[in-house]
């Protein structure tokens, strides 16, 4: 083959990877300078099953765009050397924390379908805390103080199974373990991490909804214990009591753009959740911060719109990213059966995704799905 040919190809192969990116970026997007949020609920290897030991093995991530509800294939991405065998265990400011082998974690930005612009980033951060292996291997809240594009300084949390809660700051290749208190360890054991961008700490609430942990992340300070009081609280009849006295319940703290915090108790019936749908989900509680730890119970958030999942909590505008619901919770989860969808806070109702037909910006082909890949919501992007 002449060589005038091969650069032919080449170029073909070239402004093709090109074209399919600029749709990539337009598919993700509906403005100019931001993607709109969206789910990451799986990751796909090309080729056959054992390829994912091997680095380079072309993947294909599946997301799921809430606001024009259709599923979005991104393809073209290799398998980076630095993720094989990991397990994702969560996000924070649309970066994944990763774990591996014994002690090994890492943050990247390799599920952000927008990373072909520059390579993925992979950061190592200290070794987890030395304990037994089945706590070091489950982690129940990741949390971030920024993305490390925005802060040179940012923090990373993680709250493992059990007692430990690991901070780390990458900048000074620190990492400070914590270890919760006994006569507090039962309360926030399965909980959930936040950071408060609006007084600059990490939030951890109680497994019953009734205390928050939290810590600024400086290792000159002590981690302190909020009390909260609950006014407003609903009216329930006997049926709904008993509806809710059979769930299963997860607590979530999230703070909105302009520094409003909400506290919102999640109610899940534990089943198999089957295909993309609502699941188990039953009811959301909201309640908003007043001043001084006081959580009065609304129904209305206004324009907002709260996303939970295997993520760091986050809310945005809905006026922004247009095809959102506001006063409305879009959620993901599989460990209890909580399924796929979004919650309406007004009428107290979750209902189902209606998915479009699905784009691609390459051919499925066969393949399989990389276990342990915990799925989640990210935030926008700017492009």
């Amino acid at each position: 083959m002449s060589s005038s040919l091969l650069l032919n190809l080449s170029s073909k192969l070239t402004l093709r990877k090109l074209a399919l990116r600029c749709q990539t970026l337009r598919t993700f997007s509906s403005s100019s300078t931001t993607t709109n949020p969206y789910l990451l609920y799986r990751v796909t290897c090309c080729g056959e099953k054992g390829d994912e030991e091997s680095p380079g093995v072309m993947t294909q991530l599946h997301t799921f765009d809430p606001a024009k509800e259709e599923h979005i294939i991104v393809g073209d991405k290799p398998f980076p050397k630095e993720l094989v065998g990991s397990s994702l265990v969560g996000s924070s400011n649309g970066w994944g924390v990763f774990l591996w082998g014994r002690r090994s974690i890492l943050i990247s930005d390799f599920c952000n379908p927008l990373s072909f612009k520059s390579k993925p980033k992979f950061i190592p951060l200290l070794p987890r805390p030395d304990i037994i292996s089945c706590q070091a291997d489950l982690v129940s809240g990741v949390a971030m103080s920024s993305s490390p594009q925005v802060e040179e300084d940012y923090l990373v949390a993680v709250k493992f199974t059990g007692r430990p809660v690991s901070i780390y700051k990458p900048s000074d290749t620190k990492a400070v373990h914590l270890t919760l208190p006994h006569n507090v360890f039962d309360h926030f054991e399965p909980s959930k991490l936040m950071y408060s961008k609006r007084d600059q700490r990490f939030y951890m609430p109680s497994s019953g909804g009734h205390h928050l942990w939290s810590w600024d992340g400086l290792e000159s300070t002590e981690p302190e214990f909020h009390e909260l009081r609950f006014h407003n609280l609903p009216q329930f009849s006997h049926s709904e009591l008993q509806l809710l006295d059979s769930c299963h319940r997860k607590q979530h703290f999230v703070e909105s753009p302009s520094g409003q915090r909400f506290l919102v108790k999640w109610y899940v019936q534990c089943i198999k959740a089957l295909g993309f749908n609502c699941g188990g989900t039953k009811r959301f509680m909201v309640f908003r911060e007043e001043e001084d730890m006081n959580m009065c119970y609304t129904e209305d958030i206004g324009d907002l719109c709260i996303f939970l999942g295997d993520n760091e909590p986050f809310c945005v505008k809905a006026s922004l990213f247009p095809g959102l619901n506001p006063n409305s919770i879009y959620f993901v989860g599989e460990g209890y059966g909580e399924g796929y969808g979004v919650y309406n806070i007004a009428t107290r109702t979750p209902r189902s995704f209606k998915p479009k037909p699905t784009t691609s910006d390459s051919p499925s082909g066969q393949g399989f799905m990389l276990p342990l890949w915990a799925p989640h919501w990210l935030p926008p992007f700017p492009l």
